[in-house]
């Protein structure tokens, strides 16, 4: 298979979670022997599927076994970019690529948007989708809202959209990703366990922009323009873009708006006739209505219950917080990124939050820092469930429990969607 100007017939694939498993799938599928190369260990189940299709693999740790036969390495969003093995494969001329750079090489469609930022990614992608199908347009949804985009490249035909969710990992890895259009949403303090600042941090989430030209479109908030004077896009603030009147926008929360805005931005880069007076608005609630973003569990004894076990970043549970206009039990807690929660404690002392309860690997770094902002009704769990039990022993009628985390799941949990469904999961056996 020709990739990246040169006929590749080894490759190696290193991280093999999801975007692994897709990226090995995809190579096989094309007549492309992959080596699988894990930092952690492999279980059962892969192991089992890796031998049953004859794919070599090593895991516990990358050697140098990913250098030998290969003229290609694809990496996975969680491998960094700047391991030793890495450096050394570049002197030897190995290609390497992230598996954003892969995809994109062999995708049939240029006609790409691309959207990142700390918060609002998923909500602005399927608000996109939502928005192009609404002027018939066929559009293919990926990347890190959970689909690999290599595994739907095979899909894509010439004239489709593809509306592609991209993170601060895939863009750090990524040289040659140019989409057509490019929407940065905000910046806030987030994975710096993997970025160490939030310099390291911008300069990844800018590389969005990296190889765009006079024919794209770059669409950030006014707030963000002085940031990246290196754009050479066409620039497009959509903060300053205007909504038609709709009694739908009324109740919409402002960050929503500011989604929906990027969205219609989005839109116009590719169909410069895009008209927002054909926007039906009730198409879009589904858009919205992400699962586990401030998802309702419906009540307990009067007990509101909201599971807002996406938030992985104290900024996602500063909008929640302020979403909310009822007493709160605050349930916080997971894996620490890196990034200060001073700005989520003030907020706590603002708003009527009557009990921040701390569960997780995250617990005596929050606990710290709520005493230091003068915080002090805070209890302790050991886990999301214990944590559950506190906050309905600890709550009253007509008050709201909120799980809005701030913080990664990788302690107790797979990812945010299995923390999620623990959460409905406990919600559901105290209505028992």
């Amino acid at each position: 298979m020709k990739i990246a100007g040169q006929e590749v017939e080894d490759a190696a694939v290193l991280g093999y979670a999801r975007t692994g498993r897709a990226t090995t799938q995809f190579l096989l599928n094309h007549g492309v022997r992959p080596f699988v190369s894990d930092s952690g260990s492999l279980s059962k189940e892969d192991r089992a599927e890796l031998e049953t299709q004859d794919v070599q693999y090593e895991e516990g740790g990358h050697t140098e076994a990913i250098l030998t036969g290969s003229n290609l390495i694809v990496l996975s969003p969680g491998v960094k970019p700047n391991l030793p093995l890495l450096v050394e494969a570049g002197k030897r001329g190995i290609t390497i690529l992230s598996e954003l750079d892969l995809a994109a090489e062999v995708c049939r469609s240029t006609q790409c948007i691309a959207i990142s930022g700390t918060n609002g990614k998923s909500t602005t992608v399927r608000l996109t989708e939502a928005l192009l199908r609404m002027s018939c347009k066929k559009v293919l949804v990926a990347g890190n809202i959970g689909i690999p985009f290599i595994s739907i490249v095979d899909q894509v035909m010439d004239t489709d959209v593809v509306v592609l969710e991209v993170s601060s990992f895939q863009l750090e890895q990524s040289e040659s990703f140019h989409p057509r259009a490019a929407v940065l949403l905000n910046i806030t303090p987030d994975h710096l366990d993997r970025h160490k600042t939030i310099a390291a941090y911008t300069v990844a989430k800018g590389r969005l922009f990296r190889r765009q030209t006079r024919e794209d479109t770059a669409i950030l908030p006014s707030d963000l323009i002085a940031t990246f004077p290196e754009i050479r896009a066409r620039k497009v603030l959509f903060d300053r873009v205007e909504l038609p009147p709709s009694p739908f926008l009324v109740n919409l929360s402002p960050h929503n708006r500011e989604n929906l805005k990027a969205a219609v931005a989005a839109c116009r880069a590719l169909l410069p006739s895009f008209d927002t007076g054909s926007i039906r608005f009730d198409d879009l609630k589904e858009a919205f209505a992400l699962p586990y973003r401030l998802q309702e569990e419906g009540e307990v004894n009067g007990i509101r219950a909201l599971n807002d076990s996406k938030s992985t970043n104290a900024a996602s549970t500063l909008v929640a917080l302020q979403s909310v206009d009822r007493p709160v039990i605050l349930l916080l807690g997971g894996r620490y990124k890196g990034a200060g929660y001073e700005p989520l404690a003030a907020a706590i002392l603002e708003r009527p939050v009557r009990k921040v309860i701390l569960y997780g690997e995250a617990a005596p770094s929050l606990h710290e820092t709520l005493k230091k902002a003068g915080y002090a009704s805070i209890a302790l769990a050991s886990n999301l469930s214990q944590a559950v039990d506190i906050a309905f022993h600890s709550a009253r009628s007509e008050d709201v429990l909120l799980f809005s985390p701030a913080c990664s799941s990788y302690d107790q949990y797979s990812n945010y969607i299995e923390r999620g469904k623990d959460f409905t999961r406990l919600i559901q056996s105290h209505r028992l």
